[in-house]
């Protein structure tokens, strides 16, 4: 009798841990669905992006270098552009699918992914639904398919979550102070406001964070030789000399990212690694943004030489940021910088520029090409380190439209979606394809 009471003892705590160990992947499968429970959308279409554009504009402070208040509205549609392009520029689709829905003062979010596609796909739908709660958003429900998590659990995972963000970590204290600076949240009208604290030392802080987290070790250290090498040819510049050509530094710089290829190394990650530094030291920014501050201690600072192109120096700017952009970022998103940036100035700086505009429609050519593939990437070296004149790269633009206020844009040009100035943009980016540099690799 006792060895019976025994075996079924052993069954049954056999029973029990199966059941234990097996549950997280039966909730799993049971949350599969062979269908997604967001609609697929083709691809973002030119007015859309222009809407994104204009969306980034009116949700920009007037003065982004000064801390204050800054009061964010997107209803339905807007939230579901932002997705939608973000889910692009990451990569992410068709395999991924979102959309959100402003309704009785609640944000539904709805998340489809595809997780396999042989013989019938299957997918991962969730929906979270949030309520707002003395002016902060609040997770009311959370579901997998058609399973909800179980209120107690929910919780409790917020909690773990809200106690590591609290943690010692630097990069926790800054999210949690971001965090913080949301004074309220609102949704009224099917339209979500939030109005936040814009603190420009903290975003520049999670910016800095937010780019070493996306650089590798690997590339760290090539973006740190990259800036020794900056030191080197700034070294060799006539102390008497204020200003120097672009090419002063795109020549040698290029030809050292050669002999590393030569050597054994990547042509796409030195050409990436070589424009990152190059944005750093251009626009007289901290090394550090990129490798850290314990690295960044380790180099010395080269000397300050100011850097232009056709004898301006916001030229040679925008060039190699937006280049540096496209490098680590991909094209999509560097251009729709390049246009939302020339639209603010329109607005609330110095006008928009059609001068800065082909500088940025250089950069992102450029930079496109030089990490594209291999044997692109190689050519791109070679050919810069063999550079003569900026005008293999640069057409010559003057005064080219400067200064445009927003009226007086309009007032020629409508808006960025018309065809007046869709044409002038195809304008510049045919005298850009027509430069030496880059004949034959387009």
């Amino acid at each position: 009798m006792a060895s019976s009471n025994a075996k079924f003892s052993r069954l049954l705590l056999s029973s029990l841990l199966v059941l234990l160990f097996s549950t997280p992947i039966v909730v799993l499968l049971l949350s599969l669905q062979t269908g997604p429970s967001v609609a697929v959308e083709a691809s973002l279409t030119r007015a859309e992006i222009a809407s994104i554009e204009q969306l980034l504009l009116e949700n920009s402070p007037q003065s982004p270098t000064n801390s204050g208040q800054q009061q964010v509205h997107l209803d339905a549609h807007e939230l579901n552009l932002l997705a939608r392009y973000g889910i692009e520029v990451l990569g992410l689709s068709p395999n991924w699918l979102a959309q959100a829905s402003l309704a009785d003062g609640l944000l539904t979010s709805q998340l489809s992914v595809r997780v396999t596609q042989r013989f019938q796909p299957l997918y991962l739908n969730l929906r979270a639904e949030f309520s707002v709660q003395q002016g902060s958003l609040h997770l009311d429900n959370l579901y997998f398919g058609e399973l909800q998590v179980p209120q107690r659990f929910l919780q409790y995972a917020l909690e773990q979550i809200r106690e590591e963000v609290a943690s010692s970590n630097s990069a926790y204290q800054d999210i949690s102070e971001l965090l913080q600076s949301v004074d309220s949240i609102a949704i009224n009208d099917d339209q979500l406001t939030v109005m936040l604290n814009w603190d420009l030392e903290l975003l520049s802080r999670i910016t800095n964070q937010a780019q070493q987290l996306f650089i590798s070790e690997k590339d760290q250290q090539l973006i740190a030789a990259h800036y020794l090498r900056i030191a080197d040819v700034a070294s060799t510049i006539p102390a008497d000399l204020r200003a120097v050509s672009l090419n002063t530094f795109l020549i040698p710089m290029f030809a050292t990212a050669h002999d590393n290829v030569v050597a054994g190394s990547d042509p796409v990650a030195e050409n990436r690694t070589l424009f990152q530094a190059l944005a750093v030291y251009v626009n007289d920014e901290d090394i550090a943004q990129l490798i850290g501050a314990e690295k960044a201690a380790l180099l010395t600072p080269p000397r300050k030489i100011e850097v232009r192109l056709q004898r301006r120096q916001d030229l040679a700017q925008h060039l190699v940021s937006i280049a540096a952009i496209t490098a680590s970022a991909g094209a999509d998103i560097a251009e729709m910088l390049s246009t939302t940036k020339e639209a603010y100035d329109a607005r609330y700086r110095s006008g928009f520029s059609f001068s800065d505009l082909t500088a940025n429609t250089v950069g992102v050519l450029i930079a496109r090409l030089a990490t594209q593939d291999r044997s692109t990437a190689l050519l791109i070296q070679e050919r810069l380190a063999q550079l003569t004149s900026e005008a293999e790269y640069m057409p010559t633009v003057g005064s080219n439209g400067d200064g445009l206020s927003e009226t007086d844009f309009n007032a020629q040009y409508q808006d960025r979606s018309s065809q007046e100035y869709q044409r002038r943009v195809a304008e510049i980016e045919t005298m850009v394809a027509e430069k030496p540099l880059f004949q034959g690799l387009q």
